[in-house]
């Protein structure tokens, strides 16, 4: 029995790699598919790229335009694969991305299984894993093999190996409500969920060979958000197009370059899709968590969510670690502007500045908001915190309440992952 074959690729501005993927399934040996290109608004260069392939009937582009505030609201990924799947036509679905190359007979093999074996309904692959550099040079790549049925799939099969029936959808849908699960907590693992969900129906059974070439660039996803948390820190400082603004309460404001530099305060490289959804809002003459003195020295303040706070004396600018260079001259003038704010001190009572790290037993925690936020150390490389953590006493840190963890966000998904949402059926397999 002849089987169609539906390909969804999900695709987002990589014009360097989206012709090689096409490619691959144009020339696969196995001829009865269709293919759902599910774009995410990608620039003119990766369409144009496409356009060429358009006179195949088999392939269908699907654009899309999103609000770029809106753009992690969903696991974007995750969206157009749920809305490819209520198009498809195919008795087999697979996926691939817009950086994963198919092997010339991927679909022959894997279609070759479901033929041969009807009791079979996923299954996977080897896959080869390949570590580009900016010019697409490799420098590292590794095997991901594919050497056992699966019961707990999650976490061990890339979504780019994997083919199965489409007759599962119904199953999932009906219990889940939904195919893949496209809620922010999932970044980082929404192809694991789908998994789960598919794992409760069926076992996932493997073909050892390498059937698809998955290539990771620096502006692969993973790469990309590796280390970062979903919110910027309030007061981290990012560059676009040569201009400079500050995070505060959720808005970018500009501020002037002279407040940006390698000394003190530089700007933090981050995904573009980090800072969409931050809407933009005046601009600082001051950026918020910055020392400044308009006396030559005998009076410090701190701006801090444009208030400002007056250390108490000297002693205290030196115990919160902040250096002779990151002390900012102003006018007089200039600091009438601001309210004022509380005194920042170490004693009688503790009232420290916001955005400066602390230890209190081996965790470091940052300061903000007026809360103890325990932060991971990948976090504070990225966020350039130039000081070192400040010993709490105990008293000073049960002064305060702690606050939610700042850490990556696949940390943070993680977190919030409930395997028990996903049980097993304790079905038998047999192969």
């Amino acid at each position: 029995m002849v089987m169609k074959v539906s390909v969804i690729l999900t695709s987002y501005n990589k014009p360097d790699f989206i012709e090689r993927v096409l490619k691959s399934v144009v020339e696969q040996t196995y001829q009865h598919w269709e293919l759902l290109i599910m774009d995410d608004g990608s620039e003119q260069e990766t369409i144009q790229k496409m356009q060429p392939y358009l006179v195949d009937k088999r392939i269908q582009l699907y654009s899309h335009q999103i609000h770029p505030a809106n753009r992690l609201k969903t696991v974007r990924y995750a969206t157009l694969i749920n809305e490819a799947l209520t198009r498809i036509t195919g008795e087999l679905v697979c996926y691939v991305t817009d950086d994963t190359v198919y092997r010339k007979d991927r679909l022959e093999k894997m279609v070759e299984v479901f033929q041969s074996k009807p009791h079979i309904d996923i299954v996977y692959s080897s896959q080869r894993v390949v570590h580009v550099n900016q010019h697409l040079v490799e420098t590292a790549s590794f095997v991901r093999e594919a050497d056992q049925v699966l019961e707990h799939a999650s976490f061990q099969v890339d979504h780019c190996s994997v083919m199965h029936r489409s007759r599962l959808l119904s199953l999932i849908h009906e219990k889940y409500g939904q195919y893949w699960a496209d809620e922010p907590k999932h970044w980082h693992h929404a192809d694991s969920v789908f998994w789960m969900r598919l794992n409760h129906f069926a076992a996932f059974f493997p073909l050892q060979e390498v059937l698809d070439t998955t290539y990771k660039t620096p502006q692969s996803f993973h790469h990309m958000f590796a280390s970062m948390p979903y919110d910027l820190i309030d007061g981290a400082v990012i560059e676009r197009e040569g201009a400079y603004y500050q995070i505060a309460h959720g808005y970018l404001h500009r501020i002037d370059r002279r407040w940006v530099n390698e000394k003190n305060r530089r700007a933090i490289r981050v995904p573009s899709l980090c800072a969409m959804k931050y809407e933009m809002n005046e601009p600082l003459t001051v950026p918020n968590y910055t020392v400044v003195t308009a006396d030559n020295g005998r009076t410090f303040y701190y701006i801090e969510h444009q208030t400002k706070r007056r250390f108490a004396s000297k002693r205290d600018v030196q115990y919160f670690q902040f250096h002779q260079k990151e002390i900012y001259t102003v006018t007089k003038e200039q600091l009438e502007t601001f309210e004022e704010g509380s005194i920042i001190q170490v004693s009688p009572i503790f009232s420290p500045p916001n955005r400066r790290l602390f230890k209190w037993k081996q965790d470091v925690y940052l300061f903000v908001h007026d809360t103890f936020c325990r932060i991971v150390p990948e976090v504070v490389k990225i966020f350039a915190f130039y000081h070192q953590p400040i010993k709490l006493q105990p008293s000073q840190f049960a002064f305060f309440q702690e606050g939610k963890p700042i850490v990556p966000l696949y940390m943070e998904s993680l977190q919030e992952f409930d395997l028990s949402l996903y049980q097993m059926s304790g079905r038998k397999h047999s192969s």
